[in-house]
Protein backbone atom coordinates (compact mmCIF):
# COMPACT_ATOMS: atom_id res chain seq x y z
CA UNK A 1 0.00 0.00 0.00
CA UNK A 2 2.68 2.53 1.32
CA UNK A 3 4.71 1.95 -1.76
CA UNK A 4 1.61 2.79 -4.36
CA UNK A 5 1.87 5.98 -6.67
CA UNK A 6 -1.30 6.98 -5.45
CA UNK A 7 -0.46 6.71 -1.71
CA UNK A 8 2.91 8.22 -2.79
CA UNK A 9 1.36 10.96 -4.42
CA UNK A 10 -0.82 11.94 -1.64
CA UNK A 11 1.49 11.77 1.11
CA UNK A 12 4.52 13.84 -0.89
CA UNK A 13 1.46 16.47 -2.09
CA UNK A 14 0.14 16.91 1.95
CA UNK A 15 3.87 17.56 3.19
CA UNK A 16 4.26 20.11 0.53
CA UNK A 17 0.67 21.28 1.60
CA UNK A 18 2.02 21.49 5.24
CA UNK A 19 5.15 23.01 4.55
CA UNK A 20 3.50 25.78 2.63
CA UNK A 21 0.56 26.17 4.95
CA UNK A 22 2.77 26.68 7.41
CA UNK A 23 4.74 29.23 6.05
CA UNK A 24 2.12 31.08 4.71
CA UNK A 25 0.99 30.86 8.72
CA UNK A 26 3.90 31.81 9.79
CA UNK A 27 3.65 35.33 7.70
CA UNK A 28 0.54 36.02 8.64
CA UNK A 29 1.54 35.76 12.17
CA UNK A 30 4.10 38.17 12.03
CA UNK A 31 1.59 40.74 9.83
CA UNK A 32 -0.81 39.84 12.72
CA UNK A 33 1.75 40.66 15.38
CA UNK A 34 2.31 43.71 13.70
CA UNK A 35 -0.97 45.21 13.13
CA UNK A 36 -1.79 44.02 16.74
CA UNK A 37 1.16 45.85 18.24
CA UNK A 38 0.03 49.19 16.23
CA UNK A 39 -3.25 48.51 17.43
CA UNK A 40 -2.47 48.73 20.97
CA UNK A 41 -0.12 51.74 20.71
CA UNK A 42 -3.29 53.30 18.27
CA UNK A 43 -5.74 52.35 21.25
CA UNK A 44 -3.76 53.67 24.50
CA UNK A 45 -2.59 56.62 22.83
CA UNK A 46 -6.37 57.24 21.42
CA UNK A 47 -7.64 56.63 25.27
CA UNK A 48 -5.15 58.87 27.52
CA UNK A 49 -6.12 61.72 24.45
CA UNK A 50 -9.02 61.24 25.03
CA UNK A 51 -9.00 61.38 29.16
CA UNK A 52 -5.67 63.99 29.19
CA UNK A 53 -8.64 66.65 29.30
CA UNK A 54 -10.29 65.71 32.66
CA UNK A 55 -7.29 64.18 34.07
CA UNK A 56 -5.61 67.88 33.48
CA UNK A 57 -8.89 68.92 35.06
CA UNK A 58 -8.71 67.02 37.83
CA UNK A 59 -5.39 68.06 38.78
CA UNK A 60 -5.52 71.40 38.66
CA UNK A 61 -8.50 71.57 41.18
CA UNK A 62 -7.13 68.46 43.38
CA UNK A 63 -10.53 67.02 42.72
CA UNK A 64 -10.35 63.27 43.75
CA UNK A 65 -13.46 62.23 42.48
CA UNK A 66 -12.90 62.96 38.50
CA UNK A 67 -9.04 61.70 38.87
CA UNK A 68 -10.98 58.51 40.45
CA UNK A 69 -13.25 58.26 37.25
CA UNK A 70 -10.71 58.70 34.85
CA UNK A 71 -8.60 56.55 36.33
CA UNK A 72 -11.50 53.97 36.54
CA UNK A 73 -12.16 54.45 33.02
CA UNK A 74 -8.59 53.67 31.83
CA UNK A 75 -8.21 50.51 34.08
CA UNK A 76 -11.40 49.05 32.79
CA UNK A 77 -9.36 47.79 29.69
CA UNK A 78 -8.12 43.87 30.09
CA UNK A 79 -4.61 44.63 29.51
CA UNK A 80 -4.13 47.61 31.84
CA UNK A 81 -2.30 47.08 34.74
CA UNK A 82 -1.55 49.92 36.14
CA UNK A 83 -2.79 53.68 36.53
CA UNK A 84 -1.92 56.56 38.46
CA UNK A 85 -2.57 60.07 38.32
CA UNK A 86 -0.33 62.80 39.99
CA UNK A 87 -0.06 66.55 40.39
CA UNK A 88 2.78 68.70 39.50
CA UNK A 89 4.33 68.52 42.82
CA UNK A 90 4.41 64.62 42.51
CA UNK A 91 1.36 63.66 44.85
CA UNK A 92 -0.56 60.86 43.99
CA UNK A 93 -4.17 61.44 43.43
CA UNK A 94 -5.46 58.21 42.56
CA UNK A 95 -3.33 55.03 41.29
CA UNK A 96 -5.43 51.45 40.10
CA UNK A 97 -2.91 48.40 40.22
CA UNK A 98 -3.92 44.36 39.42
CA UNK A 99 -3.92 42.62 42.60
CA UNK A 100 -1.21 40.57 41.55
CA UNK A 101 1.54 41.20 39.44
CA UNK A 102 1.55 38.26 37.07
CA UNK A 103 4.88 36.26 36.32
CA UNK A 104 7.78 37.41 34.09
CA UNK A 105 7.26 35.83 30.61
CA UNK A 106 9.92 36.06 28.38
CA UNK A 107 8.62 35.63 24.88
CA UNK A 108 5.80 38.03 26.22
CA UNK A 109 8.14 40.72 26.70
CA UNK A 110 9.92 39.68 23.81
CA UNK A 111 6.62 40.21 21.75
CA UNK A 112 5.04 43.42 23.38
CA UNK A 113 7.97 44.07 26.36
CA UNK A 114 8.38 47.79 24.32
CA UNK A 115 4.71 49.15 24.25
CA UNK A 116 3.41 48.29 27.51
CA UNK A 117 4.74 52.01 29.44
CA UNK A 118 2.76 55.15 28.83
CA UNK A 119 3.49 58.51 30.32
CA UNK A 120 2.00 61.79 29.08
CA UNK A 121 2.40 65.42 31.04
CA UNK A 122 -1.11 67.15 32.27
CA UNK A 123 -1.26 70.78 30.96
CA UNK A 124 -4.41 73.27 32.02
CA UNK A 125 -5.18 75.92 29.67
CA UNK A 126 -5.24 79.20 31.04
CA UNK A 127 -4.56 82.77 30.50
CA UNK A 128 -1.93 83.58 28.28
CA UNK A 129 1.20 83.51 28.15
CA UNK A 130 0.71 79.60 27.55
CA UNK A 131 -0.54 76.06 29.17
CA UNK A 132 0.28 75.18 32.89
CA UNK A 133 1.58 72.14 33.51
CA UNK A 134 -0.33 70.75 36.41
CA UNK A 135 0.36 66.90 36.85
CA UNK A 136 0.69 63.90 35.11
CA UNK A 137 -0.59 59.84 34.15
CA UNK A 138 1.02 56.88 33.79
CA UNK A 139 0.22 53.93 32.14
CA UNK A 140 1.22 50.26 32.24
CA UNK A 141 0.08 47.62 30.32
CA UNK A 142 -0.12 43.78 31.01
CA UNK A 143 2.59 42.32 28.37
CA UNK A 144 1.29 38.66 28.96
CA UNK A 145 -2.23 39.68 28.69
CA UNK A 146 -1.64 40.97 25.38
CA UNK A 147 0.51 37.78 24.51
CA UNK A 148 -2.33 35.76 25.52
CA UNK A 149 -4.27 37.29 23.12
CA UNK A 150 -1.97 37.25 20.26
CA UNK A 151 -1.33 33.47 20.69
CA UNK A 152 -5.12 33.09 20.83
CA UNK A 153 -5.58 34.57 17.44
CA UNK A 154 -2.60 32.40 16.51
CA UNK A 155 -3.83 29.62 17.08
CA UNK A 156 -6.78 30.12 14.81
CA UNK A 157 -4.52 31.27 12.42
CA UNK A 158 -2.93 28.27 12.44
CA UNK A 159 -5.38 25.83 12.23
CA UNK A 160 -7.72 27.35 10.02
CA UNK A 161 -4.19 27.53 7.79
CA UNK A 162 -3.76 23.77 8.51
CA UNK A 163 -7.08 22.88 7.28
CA UNK A 164 -6.33 24.84 4.22
CA UNK A 165 -3.84 22.82 3.52
CA UNK A 166 -5.49 19.66 4.12
CA UNK A 167 -8.11 20.78 1.68
CA UNK A 168 -5.76 21.63 -0.79
CA UNK A 169 -3.78 18.68 -0.91
CA UNK A 170 -7.13 16.58 -0.77
CA UNK A 171 -8.49 18.35 -4.18
CA UNK A 172 -5.25 17.99 -5.62
CA UNK A 173 -4.87 14.32 -4.90
CA UNK A 174 -8.23 14.03 -6.55
CA UNK A 175 -7.36 15.84 -9.31
CA UNK A 176 -3.66 14.27 -9.73
CA UNK A 177 -5.66 10.75 -9.32
CA UNK A 178 -8.47 11.28 -11.89
CA UNK A 179 -5.80 13.01 -14.43
CA UNK A 180 -3.13 11.07 -14.36
CA UNK A 181 -3.20 8.42 -11.43
CA UNK A 182 -6.27 6.03 -12.76
CA UNK A 183 -5.18 6.22 -16.32
CA UNK A 184 -1.66 5.06 -15.85
CA UNK A 185 -3.11 2.24 -13.82
CA UNK A 186 -5.12 1.62 -16.58
CA UNK A 187 -2.46 1.66 -19.08
CA UNK A 188 -0.90 -0.53 -16.31
CA UNK A 189 -3.46 -3.27 -16.13
CA UNK A 190 -3.78 -3.25 -20.03
CA UNK A 191 0.43 -3.77 -20.43
CA UNK A 192 0.23 -6.65 -17.35
CA UNK A 193 -2.25 -8.76 -19.80
CA UNK A 194 0.09 -8.40 -22.74
CA UNK A 195 0.11 -11.97 -24.35
CA UNK A 196 3.92 -12.26 -25.30
CA UNK A 197 3.04 -14.46 -28.03
CA UNK A 198 1.30 -12.37 -29.57
CA UNK A 199 1.93 -8.21 -28.42
CA UNK A 200 0.70 -6.89 -31.55
CA UNK A 201 -2.91 -7.72 -29.83
CA UNK A 202 -2.58 -6.36 -27.09
CA UNK A 203 -5.82 -5.15 -24.99
CA UNK A 204 -5.02 -1.03 -26.10
CA UNK A 205 -6.73 1.07 -23.34
CA UNK A 206 -9.07 4.00 -24.19
CA UNK A 207 -8.08 6.84 -22.09
CA UNK A 208 -10.67 9.71 -22.17
CA UNK A 209 -9.80 13.07 -22.74
CA UNK A 210 -6.25 11.79 -22.98
CA UNK A 211 -5.60 11.05 -26.62
CA UNK A 212 -3.52 14.72 -27.58
CA UNK A 213 -1.75 14.70 -24.11
CA UNK A 214 1.53 12.49 -23.13
CA UNK A 215 -0.22 10.12 -21.73
CA UNK A 216 -2.02 9.37 -24.94
CA UNK A 217 1.14 9.71 -26.77
CA UNK A 218 2.82 7.19 -24.70
CA UNK A 219 -0.16 4.88 -25.32
CA UNK A 220 0.54 5.77 -28.86
CA UNK A 221 3.98 4.38 -28.84
CA UNK A 222 3.29 1.53 -27.02
CA UNK A 223 1.12 0.33 -29.72
CA UNK A 224 3.51 1.50 -32.38
CA UNK A 225 6.37 -0.98 -29.92
CA UNK A 226 3.79 -3.45 -29.33
CA UNK A 227 3.24 -3.82 -33.47
CA UNK A 228 6.77 -3.72 -33.88
CA UNK A 229 7.18 -6.88 -32.13
CA UNK A 230 4.72 -8.43 -33.64
CA UNK A 231 6.29 -7.95 -36.99
CA UNK A 232 10.02 -8.90 -35.34
CA UNK A 233 7.97 -12.42 -33.91
CA UNK A 234 6.40 -12.92 -37.14
CA UNK A 235 10.05 -12.26 -38.78
CA UNK A 236 11.58 -14.20 -36.47
CA UNK A 237 9.21 -17.48 -37.54
CA UNK A 238 9.69 -16.73 -41.22
CA UNK A 239 13.25 -16.33 -40.63
CA UNK A 240 13.47 -19.70 -38.32
CA UNK A 241 11.66 -21.76 -41.38
CA UNK A 242 13.81 -20.47 -43.90
CA UNK A 243 16.71 -21.02 -41.39
CA UNK A 244 15.25 -24.58 -41.49
CA UNK A 245 15.30 -24.89 -45.16
CA UNK A 246 18.78 -23.46 -45.75
CA UNK A 247 20.06 -25.62 -42.80
CA UNK A 248 18.95 -28.69 -45.11
CA UNK A 249 20.44 -27.25 -48.09
CA UNK A 250 23.84 -26.28 -46.47
CA UNK A 251 23.84 -29.93 -45.31
CA UNK A 252 23.29 -31.28 -48.80
CA UNK A 253 26.02 -29.30 -50.47
CA UNK A 254 28.38 -29.73 -47.52
CA UNK A 255 28.05 -33.42 -48.08
CA UNK A 256 28.42 -32.81 -51.88
CA UNK A 257 31.68 -30.90 -51.20
CA UNK A 258 33.23 -33.44 -49.06
CA UNK A 259 32.16 -36.15 -51.49
CA UNK A 260 34.11 -34.45 -54.46
CA UNK A 261 37.18 -33.95 -52.80
CA UNK A 262 40.04 -36.71 -53.20
CA UNK A 263 39.81 -39.60 -51.14
CA UNK A 264 43.17 -41.34 -49.31
CA UNK A 265 43.46 -44.20 -51.46
CA UNK A 266 43.48 -41.51 -54.97
CA UNK A 267 46.23 -39.49 -53.08
CA UNK A 268 47.99 -42.92 -52.48
CA UNK A 269 48.01 -44.34 -55.69
CA UNK A 270 49.83 -41.31 -57.15
CA UNK A 271 53.03 -41.97 -58.85
CA UNK A 272 55.89 -39.85 -57.46
CA UNK A 273 54.49 -37.64 -54.86
CA UNK A 274 53.26 -37.84 -50.89
CA UNK A 275 49.97 -35.49 -50.36
CA UNK A 276 48.75 -34.57 -47.80
CA UNK A 277 45.45 -32.33 -47.75
CA UNK A 278 43.36 -30.58 -45.33
CA UNK A 279 40.17 -27.95 -45.48
CA UNK A 280 38.39 -26.87 -42.84
CA UNK A 281 35.16 -24.30 -43.55
CA UNK A 282 34.65 -21.36 -41.49
CA UNK A 283 30.47 -21.98 -41.90
CA UNK A 284 28.70 -24.85 -42.97
CA UNK A 285 29.41 -24.71 -46.35
CA UNK A 286 33.47 -23.35 -47.51
CA UNK A 287 34.46 -21.19 -50.40
CA UNK A 288 38.00 -22.72 -50.92
CA UNK A 289 38.32 -25.38 -53.49
CA UNK A 290 41.25 -27.69 -53.83
CA UNK A 291 41.04 -30.74 -56.44
CA UNK A 292 43.78 -33.62 -57.23
CA UNK A 293 43.33 -35.44 -59.99
CA UNK A 294 44.78 -37.90 -62.02
CA UNK A 295 45.17 -38.77 -65.68
CA UNK A 296 47.24 -40.39 -68.71
CA UNK A 297 50.03 -37.94 -68.67
CA UNK A 298 50.33 -37.19 -64.77
CA UNK A 299 48.49 -35.21 -62.49
CA UNK A 300 46.61 -32.11 -62.10
CA UNK A 301 46.23 -30.36 -58.55
CA UNK A 302 43.65 -27.18 -58.48
CA UNK A 303 43.53 -25.29 -55.67
CA UNK A 304 41.35 -21.54 -55.22
CA UNK A 305 39.52 -19.24 -53.09
CA UNK A 306 35.86 -18.36 -53.95
CA UNK A 307 35.25 -14.76 -52.56
CA UNK A 308 33.25 -14.83 -49.29
CA UNK A 309 32.18 -18.51 -47.74
CA UNK A 310 28.10 -20.06 -47.46
CA UNK A 311 25.96 -21.60 -49.63
CA UNK A 312 26.89 -19.41 -52.69
CA UNK A 313 30.65 -19.75 -52.52
CA UNK A 314 30.19 -23.36 -51.69
CA UNK A 315 27.84 -23.58 -55.31
CA UNK A 316 30.82 -21.80 -57.06
CA UNK A 317 33.16 -24.23 -55.52
CA UNK A 318 31.33 -26.53 -56.94
CA UNK A 319 30.95 -25.63 -60.85
CA UNK A 320 34.43 -24.74 -60.56
CA UNK A 321 35.68 -28.24 -59.52
CA UNK A 322 33.57 -29.94 -62.52
CA UNK A 323 35.04 -27.47 -64.85
CA UNK A 324 38.46 -28.77 -63.70
CA UNK A 325 37.31 -32.19 -64.60
CA UNK A 326 35.51 -31.27 -67.55
CA UNK A 327 38.16 -29.79 -69.00
CA UNK A 328 40.93 -32.86 -67.74
CA UNK A 329 38.80 -35.33 -69.41
CA UNK A 330 38.77 -33.53 -72.74
CA UNK A 331 42.24 -33.80 -73.14
CA UNK A 332 42.63 -29.94 -73.18
CA UNK A 333 46.63 -29.56 -72.62
CA UNK A 334 46.95 -25.94 -73.56
CA UNK A 335 46.90 -24.17 -70.28
CA UNK A 336 45.57 -20.50 -71.75
CA UNK A 337 42.65 -22.85 -73.17
CA UNK A 338 42.05 -24.33 -70.26
CA UNK A 339 41.77 -20.85 -68.09
CA UNK A 340 39.70 -19.67 -70.80
CA UNK A 341 36.74 -22.38 -70.58
CA UNK A 342 37.02 -22.25 -66.78
CA UNK A 343 36.34 -18.27 -66.82
CA UNK A 344 33.63 -18.42 -69.46
CA UNK A 345 31.94 -21.48 -67.55
CA UNK A 346 32.29 -19.92 -64.21
CA UNK A 347 31.25 -15.93 -65.42
CA UNK A 348 28.28 -17.00 -67.30
CA UNK A 349 26.75 -18.96 -64.13
CA UNK A 350 27.46 -16.26 -61.94
CA UNK A 351 26.09 -13.40 -64.07
CA UNK A 352 23.25 -16.08 -64.03
CA UNK A 353 23.39 -16.06 -60.16
CA UNK A 354 23.18 -12.59 -59.89
CA UNK A 355 25.57 -12.92 -56.89
CA UNK A 356 28.57 -11.78 -57.82
CA UNK A 357 31.62 -14.15 -56.63
CA UNK A 358 34.40 -14.73 -58.51
CA UNK A 359 37.86 -17.10 -57.40
CA UNK A 360 41.02 -17.20 -57.63
CA UNK A 361 42.16 -19.87 -59.23
CA UNK A 362 46.30 -21.68 -59.51
CA UNK A 363 46.59 -25.07 -61.68
CA UNK A 364 49.21 -27.35 -61.50
CA UNK A 365 50.27 -30.23 -63.65
CA UNK A 366 52.74 -32.49 -62.45
CA UNK A 367 54.95 -35.10 -64.47
CA UNK A 368 56.95 -38.11 -63.02
CA UNK A 369 60.45 -37.93 -64.20
CA UNK A 370 62.74 -41.36 -65.07
CA UNK A 371 65.67 -40.71 -67.03
CA UNK A 372 66.40 -37.12 -66.43
CA UNK A 373 70.04 -35.84 -66.81
CA UNK A 374 69.53 -33.23 -63.87
CA UNK A 375 68.36 -36.15 -61.57
CA UNK A 376 64.72 -34.12 -61.35
CA UNK A 377 61.91 -36.73 -60.21
CA UNK A 378 59.31 -34.75 -61.25
CA UNK A 379 58.62 -31.64 -63.30
CA UNK A 380 55.51 -29.14 -62.37
CA UNK A 381 53.61 -26.76 -64.83
CA UNK A 382 52.19 -24.03 -62.67
CA UNK A 383 49.38 -21.47 -64.19
CA UNK A 384 46.56 -19.02 -62.92
CA UNK A 385 46.40 -16.23 -60.15
CA UNK A 386 46.20 -17.40 -56.29
CA UNK A 387 48.63 -17.32 -53.66
CA UNK A 388 52.17 -17.79 -53.52
CA UNK A 389 53.58 -21.32 -54.00
CA UNK A 390 56.37 -22.44 -51.37
CA UNK A 391 58.76 -24.55 -52.52
CA UNK A 392 61.12 -26.10 -49.91
CA UNK A 393 64.23 -27.85 -51.41
CA UNK A 394 65.78 -31.04 -49.57
CA UNK A 395 68.40 -28.74 -49.22
CA UNK A 396 66.83 -26.72 -46.98
CA UNK A 397 66.74 -23.71 -49.77
CA UNK A 398 63.27 -21.65 -50.03
CA UNK A 399 61.69 -20.61 -53.29
CA UNK A 400 58.63 -18.10 -53.14
CA UNK A 401 56.53 -18.79 -56.98
CA UNK A 402 54.36 -15.19 -56.87
CA UNK A 403 51.61 -16.00 -59.10
CA UNK A 404 50.11 -12.59 -59.77
CA UNK A 405 51.45 -12.55 -63.32
CA UNK A 406 50.19 -15.51 -63.85
CA UNK A 407 46.71 -15.79 -64.58
CA UNK A 408 43.67 -13.14 -63.21
CA UNK A 409 40.62 -13.54 -61.14
CA UNK A 410 38.04 -16.43 -62.45
CA UNK A 411 34.36 -15.18 -63.27
CA UNK A 412 35.85 -11.29 -62.93
CA UNK A 413 35.44 -10.44 -66.50
CA UNK A 414 34.66 -12.05 -69.45
CA UNK A 415 37.69 -12.77 -71.26
CA UNK A 416 41.05 -13.59 -69.48
CA UNK A 417 43.21 -15.44 -72.04
CA UNK A 418 45.76 -12.59 -72.49
CA UNK A 419 46.50 -12.68 -69.11
CA UNK A 420 47.30 -16.14 -68.38
CA UNK A 421 51.10 -17.16 -68.45
CA UNK A 422 52.73 -20.29 -66.87
CA UNK A 423 55.95 -21.66 -64.81
CA UNK A 424 57.82 -24.89 -65.41
CA UNK A 425 60.19 -25.94 -62.51
CA UNK A 426 61.68 -29.74 -61.78
CA UNK A 427 61.16 -31.25 -58.48
CA UNK A 428 63.94 -33.88 -56.70
CA UNK A 429 63.69 -36.26 -54.17
CA UNK A 430 62.28 -34.73 -50.83
CA UNK A 431 61.15 -31.22 -52.78
CA UNK A 432 58.21 -29.67 -51.13
CA UNK A 433 55.68 -27.73 -52.50
CA UNK A 434 52.70 -26.62 -50.55
CA UNK A 435 49.73 -24.76 -51.78
CA UNK A 436 47.36 -22.79 -49.23
CA UNK A 437 44.57 -20.29 -49.39
CA UNK A 438 44.27 -16.88 -47.14
CA UNK A 439 42.61 -18.63 -44.46
CA UNK A 440 45.80 -20.08 -43.46
CA UNK A 441 48.22 -17.06 -43.61
CA UNK A 442 45.59 -14.67 -42.68
CA UNK A 443 44.23 -16.21 -39.30
CA UNK A 444 44.24 -13.86 -36.69
CA UNK A 445 45.56 -14.05 -32.53
CA UNK A 446 43.31 -12.24 -30.29
CA UNK A 447 45.80 -9.30 -31.10
CA UNK A 448 44.92 -9.43 -34.59
CA UNK A 449 48.84 -10.42 -35.69
CA UNK A 450 48.67 -12.77 -38.75
CA UNK A 451 49.79 -16.00 -39.26
CA UNK A 452 51.83 -14.69 -42.07
CA UNK A 453 53.84 -16.49 -45.07
CA UNK A 454 57.04 -16.00 -43.21
CA UNK A 455 55.39 -18.07 -40.03
CA UNK A 456 54.28 -20.43 -42.90
CA UNK A 457 57.48 -20.95 -44.60
CA UNK A 458 59.55 -21.53 -41.58
CA UNK A 459 57.14 -24.29 -40.38
CA UNK A 460 57.74 -25.70 -43.18
CA UNK A 461 61.36 -25.72 -43.44
CA UNK A 462 61.84 -26.74 -39.93
CA UNK A 463 59.40 -29.80 -40.83
CA UNK A 464 60.73 -30.20 -44.40
CA UNK A 465 62.88 -33.82 -43.58
CA UNK A 466 59.14 -35.41 -42.32
CA UNK A 467 56.47 -37.22 -44.15
CA UNK A 468 53.65 -34.50 -46.62
CA UNK A 469 51.21 -35.69 -43.53
CA UNK A 470 53.60 -34.78 -40.70
CA UNK A 471 54.35 -31.50 -42.04
CA UNK A 472 50.46 -30.93 -42.62
CA UNK A 473 49.81 -31.88 -38.73
CA UNK A 474 52.52 -29.12 -37.93
CA UNK A 475 51.12 -26.72 -39.80
CA UNK A 476 47.27 -26.83 -38.85
CA UNK A 477 48.35 -27.41 -34.72
CA UNK A 478 50.75 -24.41 -35.51
CA UNK A 479 47.94 -22.25 -37.36
CA UNK A 480 45.27 -23.63 -34.44
CA UNK A 481 47.71 -22.51 -31.64
CA UNK A 482 47.85 -19.06 -32.86
CA UNK A 483 44.06 -18.69 -33.31
CA UNK A 484 43.60 -20.03 -29.91
CA UNK A 485 40.43 -19.38 -28.65
CA UNK A 486 39.50 -16.78 -31.41
CA UNK A 487 36.61 -17.38 -33.90
CA UNK A 488 37.35 -19.19 -37.27
CA UNK A 489 36.52 -16.17 -39.78
CA UNK A 490 37.89 -17.67 -42.95
CA UNK A 491 38.33 -21.04 -44.74
CA UNK A 492 41.65 -23.26 -43.64
CA UNK A 493 43.33 -25.36 -46.75
CA UNK A 494 45.73 -26.79 -47.04
CA UNK A 495 47.95 -29.25 -49.80
CA UNK A 496 51.41 -30.21 -49.29
CA UNK A 497 53.34 -32.01 -52.13
CA UNK A 498 56.70 -34.20 -51.75
CA UNK A 499 58.59 -35.33 -54.45
CA UNK A 500 59.39 -39.15 -53.82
Amino acid sequence: MTRSLTFRQAATTLIVALVLGLLASAVELYADWQSMRAEIRTQTDSALNLVSGSAAEAAFQFNDELATQVADGLFARREVRLVELRDNFGRLLVRRAAEAPPASDGLAMRLFGDITDYLIDLEHRGAPPGNELVGSIEVKLAADAIAASFMERARMLVVIGLIKAVAIAALVVLIFYFMITRPLLALHGAISRIDPAHPGNWPRPQLRGHRDDELGHIVGSLDRLMGAFQRGLEQRDRARDENTRLGAELDVSRRIQQILLPSREELDAIEGLDIATYMEPASEVGGDYYDILRHSGGVRIGIGDVTGHGLESGVVMLMTQSAVRTTLTSREEDIVRVMEVLNSTIYNNVQRMGCGKNLTLALLDYHALHDDPGGARGRLRISGQHESVIIVRASGSIEIIDTDNLGFPIGLVEEVGEFVNQIVLDLHADDLVVLYTDGITEAADENHKLYSLERLTARVAEHRHESAEAVKDAIILDVKAHIATQTLYDDLTLVILKQR
